[in-house]
């Protein structure tokens, strides 16, 4: 496992063919995940919420309060018993004695309802980090794709300025100039969408940090730099140690400690009270005792085990389920990684080297009066299309292993 599990993009210029403006902040992807972690919104609600179980762990484990109470009787009556005569005034102290291990059963529980919370905490963490890095690897695409639109500008200005002095020279037809310009608009455009967009990924960033506007951020990191690809199997053997897979424990015992509550209400309480008496009528006070002891608890506390018992047995089968099915999705997504992989490769060693040559080539017979400007475009368009598909499939190829390090992170492994 690596010592962040979602640190593996290379760090580097993105495509070293655009510069950002100054004021632009450098940002790496681990400096990304730490603003993150450090102030998101919804990881701060998970920590109170783990603070909250711990108050009630202490609340749990408190003894059944002192009771105090007052009785008046025999006042307001009729003949002997009239105003206040006869009255009786009692007053008692009260205590329940909780029987067969309840306060040791609900603190335990208590311990569990924490260690679940506390692994949501985890949980919580790892998909912000997961997020993050995705949304980073998203900056640094459309960072690269407005580099590529840049580039793709500059070059059809180029061709118009030279098919302008073609034509000048009477070489070209000038129909060849509108044809030109037509490609330098395009071009344009291509640019300024991908300023936007480039505007709206780095606002989805931010905002994981609570940011209410975009950042000026220059997301530094290598999309063409592609990590190894790890065995599958040994992906596979993680999803046991994942914090999901966790979950599916912290909910038995959880349970557990909730069937240990059920079997120790199956012992009654007993209630004592003591106290003293006035009586007016003979001018004098008396001690009085009373308890009392609920019946029936052993029947109720059957039905409570009986639940919980089902309860546990569906905890099971979910997590046979979930297995299952997190085995499979892993396995989906680790054959679209490999196909992401070998589509690079493809692009890099093969298709974009040709593109290239033909474009020198479809250039210089276009010098030659050979080619026309639209086989020119044509061949420019090739090259530029595939930089971009190779770009997409970098970034998917990062976003997926992103994915897929999620879904197999070790819930030992805090980001």
């Amino acid at each position: 496992m690596l010592s962040h599990p979602f640190g593996r993009l290379a760090l580097a210029s993105a495509l070293g063919v655009f510069a950002w403006p100054v004021h632009a902040e450098p940002l790496t992807l681990q400096a990304a995940i730490g603003r993150t972690l450090a102030s998101n919104p919804s990881l701060r609600a998970e920590g109170a919420a783990v603070a909250a179980y711990e108050q009630q762990l202490q609340l749990d484990g408190l003894a059944p309060a002192l009771t105090l109470g007052a009785e008046l009787e025999n006042i307001g009556g009729t003949g002997a018993v009239s105003n206040t005569g006869g009255a009786e005034t009692t007053l008692r102290l009260g205590k329940v004695f909780e029987l067969g291990g309840k306060r040791a059963a609900r603190q335990q529980r208590g311990l569990a309802e924490i260690a679940r919370q506390e692994n949501a905490v985890t949980r919580r963490r790892l998909d912000l980090a997961a997020e993050t890095t995705k949304r980073f690897i998203a900056v640094v695409e459309t960072q690269d794709e407005l580099a590529l639109a840049v580039r793709q500008v500059a070059l059809t200005q180029e061709t118009e300025a030279a098919v302008q002095q073609r034509v000048d020279r009477g070489v070209s037809p000038a129909g060849d100039v509108a044809l030109a310009q037509i490609a330098v608009a395009r071009a344009e455009l291509a640019r300024e969408h991908a300023e936007h967009e480039l505007e709206s990924s780095r606002f989805a960033l931010v905002a994981l940090w609570g940011e209410a506007a975009p950042q000026p951020i220059d997301a530094t990191a290598e999309l063409l730099t592609l990590p190894d690809l790890p065995a599958f199997e040994s992906l596979a053997e993680r999803l046991t140690r994942t914090p999901e897979a966790v979950a599916y424990t912290l909910d038995t015992a959880k349970l557990d400690a909730d069937r240990g509550v059920a079997q120790a209400a199956a012992r009654p309480d007993l209630a004592l009270t003591a106290g003293v008496r006035r009586l007016e009528a003979i001018d004098d006070q008396a001690l009085v005792f009373s308890f009392s002891m609920p019946l029936g608890s052993s029947h109720r506390s059957g039905h409570a085990v009986g639940r919980i018992d089902a309860e546990l047995e569906a905890v099971a089968a979910r997590r046979d389920a979930a297995m299952l099915e997190a085995r499979q999705l892993l396995f989906a997504r680790y054959q679209e990684l490999r196909h992401a992989r070998t589509e690079v490769q493809s692009l890099t060693d093969r298709m974009i080297p040709a593109a290239d040559r033909g474009l020198s080539l479809t250039r210089a017979g276009y010098d030659d009066a050979r080619y026309s400007i639209l086989q020119l475009t044509q061949a420019q368009n090739t090259l530029l299309q595939l930089q971009q598909e190779r770009l997409v499939a970098a970034a998917r190829y990062h976003t997926l292993l992103a994915e897929i390090e999620r879904s197999t992170a070790d819930a030992g492994v805090t980001p």
